[in-house]
């Protein structure tokens, strides 16, 4: 790795503040040369602790065991705490959508339970008092006081071969950043260095690797950009993987730039109506005092809401579930369930937001405001492309988990466990 590279690393790393840090480490010459990197550079870069964490997916025989005792036993060469996760490969082949998409989600989803655990045994296989744990793994590790971080080694290639992706099947300005310097205590600190860069540091300092053979199958679609297509573009038009890398970083400027408007336009209308603690189910520390709305909880926190910036606002939402009516007698699906999570907006407030906009048409901003507190909806959801912003409103509607639903003065914006429950609360009795 270049020296001046190395040294904007060091100062992100210091800007940033983080001090307890869980590397994930696979085998790989990525994964290697950035456990190394932190090992070595901890003290200068004020590191309290850091650990390392091996997923194993499952799905290879003999060379995945051979991965996780090759992690293991570098992380006992350099006496950092090991932490182990094993996945189920049959599960991941049999579930929908495609394999690479499945393993990555049971791949982050396995880190995060490392991250925020403090009673699971580490390397040794034996289970270990929380006490024990807590000496190698300090619950504060998860980060409540933005100090803890999963770090990952995708480095440029990665950014790369992510961009070509996108931009071959399409994509919007959220899109276009690629993939995030940090984002959901997930912090990728080589997006610039190349794998030139890596295989330099590697020969440097006498660091030995495992290849995981699954990484040149073809058939799986990042693996023939990786191999095929973009050294292809980089032959007819060198420096395209540095250029990919560069569009990235410039629509993340953009993008921020985009969301400090969409804060500063729907944020207030996280809506702060009567009807709303009525919704909340039976979390009766939710409920509002006869006498005194203002006094309780819930409503404290939506004033609150209203002044907070995105990541912010992510973080408290998810703290609120609502219990849907129950559906009508004839309807034998009659049930009660709760969405993982929820927004609540005032209606009226946000349709004239739309009107005051009418000219610009808000729906991409309001589609991507949204989708950074986590509500995913695809282009062109909310509005028809024929028809001005302020035309429509969300009233009813469901997309795969998430469902949008108009209740008096206020919608409704939900996230559950399945698609069907998705469905069911629109379309059993939230109705105008």
């Amino acid at each position: 790795m270049i020296t001046d590279e190395l040294a904007s690393i060091k100062k992100r790393i210091l800007d940033y503040g983080f001090k307890r840090l869980l590397l994930a480490v696979s085998g790989g010459l990525d994964s290697i040369c950035l456990a190394h990197y932190f090992i070595v550079n901890r003290e200068a870069l004020g590191i309290e602790w850091l650990g390392i964490a091996h997923v194993h997916h499952g799905l290879r025989e003999g060379t995945a065991d051979r991965d996780a005792a090759f992690v293991e036993d570098f992380a006992r060469k350099y006496n950092v705490p090991f932490f182990l996760k094993k996945l189920d490969g049959e599960s991941l082949k049999n579930a929908e959508g495609s394999l690479e998409e499945n393993a990555r989600d049971a791949r982050y989803k396995a880190l995060a339970e490392v991250f925020n655990e403090t009673g699971d045994p580490p390397h040794t296989g034996t289970m270990r008092t929380k006490q024990q744990v807590a000496k190698c793994c300090p619950p504060v590790l998860r980060g409540d006081d933005n100090k803890g971080i999963i770090v990952t080694a995708h480095h440029a290639g990665d950014q790369a071969e992510t961009m070509y992706m996108r931009l071959r099947r399409g994509t919007t300005l959220a899109g276009l950043r690629g993939i995030q310097n940090v984002r959901d205590n997930i912090y990728r600190p080589f997006l610039s260095v190349t794998r030139a860069d890596l295989l330099a540091y590697a020969r440097e300092h006498n660091l030995t690797w495992c290849e995981d053979e699954s990484n040149t199958d073809v058939k799986f679609t990042r693996n023939k950009v990786r191999h095929e297509y973009l050294p292809h573009l980089e032959e007819t038009n060198p420096g395209t993987t540095m250029q990919l890398c560069k569009v990235a970083r410039l629509a993340d400027k953009a993008y921020a730039k985009v969301m400090d408007k969409c804060n500063e336009l729907f944020n207030p209308i996280v809506s702060l109506e009567k009807e709303m603690p009525e919704l909340v189910g039976h979390d009766k520390s939710l409920d509002p005092a006869p006498s005194n709305l203002y006094e309780t909880r819930l409503f404290r926190v939506l004033v609150e809401l209203s002044s907070m910036g995105i990541t912010q606002l992510r973080q408290q939402i998810a703290k609120f579930r609502i219990s849907t009516p129950r559906c009508s007698a004839q309807d034998d699906t009659s049930l009660t369930t709760r969405p993982s999570s929820l927004i609540s907006l005032n209606k009226k407030a946000l349709r004239k937001i739309l009107l005051a906009h009418a000219d610009a048409d808000l729906s991409e901003m309001f589609r991507l405001w949204l989708s950074e507190l986590g509500f995913r909806f695809p282009i062109g959801f909310f509005y028809s492309q024929t028809e001005p912003a302020h035309v429509k409103i969300p009233v009813r509607a469901a997309y795969r988990k998430r469902s949008i639903v108009k209740k008096g003065s206020t919608v409704l914006i939900c996230e559950f466990e399945d698609v069907q429950t998705a469905s069911k609360f629109v379309s059993c009795g939230m109705k105008e």
